[in-house]
């Protein structure tokens, strides 16, 4: 078993075609046929099979893999380890990053391409349990979560950046705008992001906080923009992290409810995978994250 058996193995269960997967490897069809086989020979058992709808893969092919994505990311890790560490520079950066660290991108990212300007870096959005699933594969470096529960035992290493108070956000002109508890908001059309089937969430919990039931009209909305567009145009209600309501990227019509309690605040974690530790231009990113939040020294 070789790294070029498993990446062609990958790319033909990704494509569900060989000739599709040869064409990824700019090889020939045969070569990746014989990559194939070559892996199938070495662990012993058959790993795909043909049907009307293409390859698809076997009981062993599915186990194998989970575990080949995770092998061939590792190797590109280290690979762009050794570079980092040898030149301070190169390599990929792959994070997903919740709208909490917004405020504190911009910063973050112009002081880590002043330190590892020949990194490439690609931003995604986090999105349970999809961008969980990318950085257990090794696809993501690591993910900036926004979190509101206490410990949590997912499995992965977690570090806290920071924490956020947290503000209702409603349109200008909301006929609750002036509403002064939560006790009046209970009624309302509620955007809540993240997972809203969870076993705990944020607006259980701001509710809960000061013995209230959970509102009934809620609408789970992954997206931070969608939420954003949606509350600016219409009487639904969204908990957002405070600073947010200081940021230009808001929406000129969204206000803040301003109520005479505090929400619970909001933990900006840094996820990572437990068993593979950051490359050197994760933790520095990680780094001019801490920096940005903190603030120019004086």
């Amino acid at each position: 078993m070789n790294l070029r058996q498993l990446r062609a193995f990958v790319l033909i269960a990704e494509h569900g075609s060989i000739r599709a997967a040869a064409r990824a490897l700019f090889v020939t069809q045969p070569a990746a046929t014989r990559s194939l086989r070559e892996l199938e020979q070495s662990v012993g058992a058959e790993l795909v099979r043909r049907s009307a709808r293409g390859i698809e893969l076997t009981s062993y092919g599915d186990a194998l893999y989970k575990r080949a994505v995770v092998i061939l990311q590792e190797a590109r890790r280290a690979h762009e380890e050794i570079g980092q560490m040898r030149d301070g520079e190169g390599g990929t950066l792959n994070l997903a990053v919740s709208s909490a660290a917004l405020t504190v991108l911009p910063a973050a990212l112009a002081a880590f391409r002043a330190r590892m300007p020949r990194v490439a870096v690609a931003f995604n959005e986090v999105a349970p349990p999809f961008s969980h699933e990318q950085l257990e594969s090794g696809r993501y470096d690591f993910l900036v979560q926004t979190e509101y529960d206490g410990d949590i035992d997912d499995g992965f290493a977690r570090t806290t950046l920071f924490t956020l108070p947290l503000a209702v956000g409603a349109r200008a002109g909301h006929p609750l705008r002036h509403a002064r508890s939560l006790a009046e908001l209970h009624d309302a059309l509620w955007l809540l992001p993240g997972n809203i089937q969870a076993p705990t969430n944020l607006l259980s919990l701001a509710f809960a906080a000061h013995q209230l039931p959970a509102p009934r009209d809620v609408i789970p909305c992954q997206s931070i923009a969608v939420a954003l567009a949606i509350i600016a145009d219409s009487d639904a209600l969204g908990i957002f992290v405070r600073n947010l309501f200081e940021h230009r990227l808001l929406p000129r019509g969204l206000r803040r409810v301003a109520l005479a309690h505090e929400l619970p605040a909001a933990r900006v974690s840094i996820l990572t995978r437990a068993d593979s530790p950051p490359t050197p231009a994760a933790r520095c990113f990680i780094d001019c994250l801490r920096d940005a939040h903190a603030g120019p020294a004086i």
